[in-house]
């Protein structure tokens, strides 16, 4: 096993053309997922196979929970938001944004 230590935010960059992101651990459907939006990318409609969380490390997003009842949260940096698995959801950065999003 390797060990190392590093500053999150440097792990990943923002693109201007696409969302980035960077997997950093994945075992069957567990997952750790940074992820890198510019202002006003999005992230279409999708569903998680598993429970799953997301923290930001900077910026400001709208998650966008697609129930019956369509409901928005805004998730700001430091702020952590825990969704359940198979809820179809969407993302929209406010403002330049990283995170991590672990399903567990």
């Amino acid at each position: 096993m390797e060990y190392k230590k590093d500053k999150i935010k440097k792990l990943i960059d923002f693109c201007d053309e696409h969302i980035n992101s960077k997997v950093l651990s994945k075992n069957g459907d567990c997952l750790a997922l940074l992820i890198a939006l510019k202002k006003n990318q999005k992230m279409n409609e999708h569903i998680s196979p598993t429970d799953a969380f997301i923290y930001i490390i900077e910026g400001e997003i709208e998650f966008h929970l697609n129930k019956e009842i369509k409901q928005i949260f805004e998730i700001e940096k430091d702020e952590i938001f825990f969704f359940k698995a198979d809820e179809k959801h969407s993302i929209t950065a406010k403002e330049d944004t990283k995170m991590l999003v672990i399903r567990i």
